[in-house]
């Protein structure tokens, strides 16, 4: 997954995760390929599940309601995608962790 294509650091984590709490900002320390920003060479593979549909009374503005219910249509669908098919893409050791 995405954990695998940068290093994170947590140098300056306290001050960091004041400045999250208090202010509202989160400021990622993370590094790719020499330090860069380029990602780090892992091999990447996507996969493509079920389109998802969702019963909107008026398209375009969504009720806080409908929004919520998409929303926990589309973390399960993603959950039951990545349990699909984690052991055959080597990553049968691995939890999926949705923040």
């Amino acid at each position: 997954g995405c954990s695998d294509t940068f290093r994170t650091s947590s140098s300056f984590f306290r001050l960091r995760h004041w400045i999250m709490k208090n202010l509202g900002a989160c400021i990622p320390l993370s590094y790719g390929l020499g330090g860069s920003s380029c990602p780090l060479p892992v091999k990447t593979t996507v996969v493509f599940g079920k389109p998802l549909r969702f019963n909107l009374k008026e398209v375009g503005s969504p009720s806080d309601e409908e929004l919520e219910n998409a929303h926990g249509k589309f973390v399960e669908a993603l959950k039951q995608l990545f349990d699909e098919h984690k052991v055959r893409l080597g990553y049968g050791d691995r939890t999926l962790n949705i923040m």
